[in-house]
């Protein structure tokens, strides 16, 4: 009996250098992670074994917890503004670069423009416009007359969430709206000719039409957008700086990860150990986060 030729398996030699480089850069630093968060390490010296208790530092310390929590919730107060107002935006602008407005092609190019401009430089523009003392918004509400206006701006806490959600949406939203703007211009002509023909207004073909079909590029939109703002670092980072702004308003759990990992004036020596806790808790919760939404919005996909 003949032997069995052995199969060759050339793609193998192709798929080898990436997965190399996937492990060693992906999953060790993952698996390091896993392992690291049960220690206590100031990234020197030797680490000392703690098992759970970083895990219950974060959660239940007096002194810390609190800090988390709050920055919890401006992630989560974020990740509201995505869902209910920047998704949205975004759908209304590509609905309206759609329907070709006068000028469209120049206001489509404006707005997308801000997008590939790199988040810290337009963080840093904007606290040049918002600062209180050489700041352009207060020199510009002076020089019309309008003193009485000016203001702390980022350092006053009940502004400063807000200013950073309008310069996200300056700065972001050309991204969904191209995705928004190519989903409809995917859309068979012939529908929207058939709806025309059978007497159909806009309103009508905009909520019967439009909407049902930019449905799975809206989910696709969401749940990226909730991954990011649930990791967001730079743009509150430069804006309030590390400690998170006045009253800790633009506090996030990524920079309360790198005040406890890296260490500073306030927490004194790094922690690695408690930063890799921090991680893997906010990991998780990312991973629920996502996997709720991908199970609310999979009602909501439509199959073209």
């Amino acid at each position: 009996m003949k032997k069995k030729q052995k199969r060759k398996k050339p793609y193998l030699l192709f798929i080898a250098p990436g997965f190399i480089l996937y492990t060693v850069f992906i999953i060790f630093p993952i698996l390091f992670i896993l392992y690291l968060c049960l220690f206590k390490w100031s990234g020197l010296g030797p680490m000392t074994f703690v098992g759970l208790d970083n895990f219950k530092t974060l959660f239940n310390s007096p002194r810390i917890a609190p800090t988390f929590w709050h920055a919890l919730g401006n992630n989560l107060k974020y990740l509201l503004c995505v869902w209910f107002i920047i998704t949205p935006v975004q759908f209304l602008l590509a609905y309206l670069f759609y329907l070709k407005i006068p000028f469209y092609k120049y206001y489509k190019l404006m707005i997308f423009m801000p997008y590939v401009i790199s988040s810290t430089i337009v963080s840093f523009f904007a606290t040049m416009i918002f600062n209180p003392s050489i700041g352009f918004l207060n020199e510009f509400l002076t020089n019309i007359g309008l003193s009485h206006l000016t203001g702390a701006w980022l350092g006053d806490p009940n502004l400063a969430f807000k200013i950073m959600i309008i310069i996200i949406i300056w700065q972001g939203s050309g991204s969904g709206m191209m995705i928004f703007y190519a989903n409809m211009m995917d859309i068979p002509t012939e529908i929207i000719e058939a709806s025309r023909i059978d007497g159909c207004s806009e309103a009508q073909r905009f909520w019967n039409i439009l909407l049902p079909l930019s449905l799975p590029s809206c989910a696709s939109i969401i749940v990226m957008s909730s991954i990011w703002a649930l990791g967001i670092f730079d743009i509150p980072f430069i804006l309030g700086g590390s400690s998170g702004g006045v009253s800790n308003s633009l506090d996030f759990v990524t920079m309360v990860f790198y005040r406890y990992t890296f260490g500073n004036v306030l927490n004194g020596k790094s922690d690695l150990g408690f930063g890799a806790a921090i991680s893997v808790a906010m990991f998780i919760i990312i991973v629920i986060v996502t996997l709720v939404q991908n199970k609310i919005l999979s009602k909501f996909e439509y199959d073209n």
